[in-house]
């Protein structure tokens, strides 16, 4: 009953609430600035991630009613994230109000990710079956931060198409769900529960045609929670089983990411300057439409999430 009533809140908070954002948006000059990497004509809102924050959080307030003991056992975890997700959504709201400049956007990310770390999430440790096993040691951090740092940034490139980043989200939090059953982590299923709930109510207004974009406010604080949530772990400082999976759900956005730099240095381009050459542009160039994009995206998730599932279980295709 506790996840239904997650999954269920937060889907009717989103569902309710994002007209009221999206009209406060219009209101307060918060849209989408047309530029020659945009794909849309319109007008089109922002700040939709408000939504997605609200629904989120308003689907694990649940948790703490119906399992209060959990929820006071694992509070400063709890809190730790609370803050750092946070701020990260805050970057994002002053950055579609504002348009901070690329650099700072990146420090700030920094920042937030080393705060993270010190609360106590730290991925310490890299094992793949009997293949790799390799201790961080003083490596742990910068590569917590260079994976936080990662995919936050990771989803918020490829929030290029209507739907896009809120749909592959909607899917990896299914899996990622899957993974806390699988490894017991119930912090890890009422997040991605309530993500899934936030992320499939507000596609209703995100999907093409898109009424309201997610915005920095929305793929900010969607990345980051997406990246926490690989590296989550309240058992042992040295086990973290949801890392490689993720890596798997996610490679869409990360693969994209990692093009992206590979695309800007050999041009020499400045590595935070934006450009129109991202997969989903590909796509579109060749003359598919934004539906047929995204759907394919979306499929091409799903069976990235299914094959984690299947091969980081030891089941057999």
């Amino acid at each position: 009953m506790t996840l239904f009533f997650v999954l269920a809140v937060s889907f009717m908070m989103v569902y309710l609430i994002t007209p009221s954002i999206r009209y406060m948006a219009l209101k307060a000059s918060a849209i989408d600035k047309k530029n020659h990497r945009k794909i849309h004509r319109k007008i089109i809102a922002q700040l939709g991630g408000l939504a997605i924050y609200c629904g989120m959080w308003g689907g694990l307030s649940i948790v703490a009613l119906l399992d209060p003991l959990f929820f006071k056992t694992n509070i400063l975890l709890i809190m730790g994230f609370g803050i750092c997700s946070t701020l990260m959504l805050l970057l994002g709201v002053y950055d579609d109000f504002q348009g901070s400049g690329a650099t700072m956007k990146f420090i700030v990310q920094i920042v937030i990710a080393l705060l993270f770390v010190r609360i106590g999430f730290k991925l310490e440790r890299i094992t793949f079956f009997n293949l790799i096993d390799i201790r961080l040691g003083l490596l742990s951090t910068p590569v917590t931060v260079l994976w936080l740092v990662g995919v936050t940034n990771a989803i918020n490139l490829i929030d290029g198409l209507d739907g896009l980043a809120t749909g592959i989200v909607a899917i990896a939090s299914v899996f990622f769900c899957v993974y806390g059953v699988l490894f017991q982590e119930k912090f890890v299923i009422f997040t991605a529960l309530a993500l899934l709930g936030a992320s499939l109510a507000f596609l209703r207004y995100n999907f093409h045609p898109a009424k309201i974009f997610l915005g920095d406010t929305g793929s900010l604080f969607l990345g980051f929670v997406m990246g926490s949530l690989a590296i989550w772990n309240s058992k042992s400082s040295l086990n973290y089983p949801f890392f490689f999976p993720a890596v798997v759900v996610l490679l869409i956005p990360i693969t994209d990411t990692i093009l992206a730099i590979l695309r800007r240095l050999a041009r020499g381009q400045h590595l935070f300057r934006g450009d129109a050459s991202h997969l989903h542009h590909y796509y579109i160039k060749r003359g598919l439409s934004q539906t047929q994009v995204v759907t394919g995206f979306y499929v091409a998730t799903f069976i990235l999430g299914l094959t984690s599932i299947l091969f980081f279980h030891g089941y057999k295709f």
